[in-house]
Formats: C-alpha cells, sequence, structure tokens
C-alpha cells in the first residue's frame, strides 16, 4: 500500500508533507540515519568510527548498516547508489 502510496506522488513537496504524517519524528530520524550511512559507506571514504563521530550515528547502527549492505544483491546496491550518490 505504502508503495502505491508514494509512487502516485508527483512532486518532492508532496513527499515533504506525506512522510511526516506516516512516520513518527523517530522513524523519520532513523531512516534518514540509515540513508547517510548507506551513502557513508558506499563512498568507502570514511572508517566507520569516522562516520559515527561526524554524524552523532552509534557504532550498532552503522554495522547494522554494513551488514545490511553486505547481504545486498548487486542490483540492490546499485539502486541505493544511484539515489543517495547523485554524481
Amino acid at each position: 500500500m505504502i508503495n502505491e502510496l508514494l509512487l502516485d506522488i508527483s512532486n518532492k513537496d508532496d513527499i515533504s508533507l506525506v512522510l511526516p504524517l506516516l512516520f513518527s519524528p523517530e522513524e523519520l530520524n532513523a531512516v534518514n540515519a540509515r540513508a547517510l550511512v548507506y551513502k557513508e559507506l558506499l563512498l568507502g571514504e570514511r572508517s566507520q568510527r569516522e562516520i559515527a563521530k561526524i554524524h552523532n550515528i552509534s557504532i550498532a547502527t552503522i554495522t547494522r548498516g554494513s551488514n545490511n549492505l553486505k547481504s545486498m544483491s548487486n542490483i540492490e546496491k546499485e539502486l541505493l547508489q544511484t539515489l543517495l550518490i547523485r554524481k
């Protein structure tokens, strides 16, 4: 159901309005932190400890993100790279 809802949203402003209706502030922060961890890990420029210190994210959160990345298919990783690392 959420997939269909998000696919029906046509602009960035509407997404910014809808997400806080669907998720609590804590959930949104967790999703943002997860995306940031994935981005940093995919870039590969910093150690996990550096990422934790710079972004004030727990090592446990970063380790979970790293383990998730390791279990992803190449297609999933490429999609994340495309979405998170806009070059």
